[in-house]
């Protein structure tokens, strides 16, 4: 099974007022070439799909016509999930729609909780998708007023997700939070309220063969080698200038991950910090 794994793409973002939606059509050609090029048997997109709750019309037009001709012009499956940026609502508008055999997108939790299951040479892979969620929100869709940090939270989802994995299938985990040890950028909104805890730990993920991070902007390894944030695709502030961009990669065998590969992104207008007098 090969899966391509993507995050943090905030389309519709802006830098010092200028709009990035021309770069970011620019990176989706890359996207669907390397779809294409690696014959991609899942696409995972772990979440901040839009920069805001209410995302630019162009944005949505430009992730509408993606995912239409990734469904369309290639064979991949697609899974997606909602980031703290997005709305829930509206990542899943339409939910009704999709085919799935091969699409699982989810906004809020009451949406498709079940896992998307494909089949490859070895047997079965179950993707489980768990959309962000802020504290009072899971409280009322779990029933549990107990929940209180954003680790509650993915608990439940993951004891929920579990539910649905067939025996014997190979496990692959798309979430968007934040991993202890991560190395975090200046533009990630934090998770928790202030003074909270915002980050959980890695071996709540436990028995996948794979586990597919959003949220953090630094392609990671997050406590084990099979735990990684794609990073975003994109320098959304000068901190990140000179960093490599990347797409990830991931070949799964009969015994879970076998493979990672960072396949390098080209912005059409990369950070760069110029430095010298004014006079000059």
């Amino acid at each position: 099974m090969r899966i391509l794994h993507t995050s943090d793409w905030h389309l519709g973002r802006s830098l010092a007022q200028e709009s990035l939606l021309d770069d970011q059509a620019h990176l989706l050609e890359q996207v669907f070439q390397a779809i294409v090029e690696h014959r991609v048997d899942a696409l995972i997109i772990a979440g901040d799909l839009f920069d805001r709750a209410v995302p630019r019309r162009e944005a949505v037009q430009l992730f509408n016509d993606f995912l239409a001709r990734v469904y369309g012009e290639t064979g991949a499956a697609i899974v997606a999930i909602a980031g703290n940026h997005d709305a829930p609502d509206r990542v899943s508008f339409n939910a009704a729609l999709q085919d799935p055999r091969r699409v699982l997108i989810r906004g809020p939790l009451r949406d498709r909780p079940h896992a998307l299951v494909l089949s490859d040479d070895h047997g079965q892979v179950a993707f489980s998708a768990l959309p962000y969620c802020e504290i009072f929100a899971a409280r009322e869709a779990f029933g549990d007023v107990s929940i209180a940090s954003p680790a509650h939270v993915l608990a439940a989802q993951l004891a929920q997700a579990r539910q649905h994995v067939p025996a014997r299938a190979r496990w692959v985990v798309t979430a968007h939070a934040f991993v202890e040890g991560g190395r975090v950028t200046e533009t990630e909104r934090p998770l928790a309220q202030v003074g909270g805890i915002e980050t959980v730990p890695s071996a709540m993920f436990d028995g996948a063969a794979y586990v597919a991070l959003g949220h953090l902007h630094r392609a990671q390894e997050a406590g084990a080698p099979h735990i990684r944030y794609s990073g975003s695709w994109m320098g959304f502030d000068f901190d990140e200038t000179g960093e490599a961009k990347t797409l990830t990669l991931i070949d799964l065998d009969a015994a879970g991950l076998s493979r990672v590969t960072e396949i390098p992104l080209v912005s059409p207008r990369p950070l760069r910090v110029v430095t010298g007098q004014l006079a000059d």
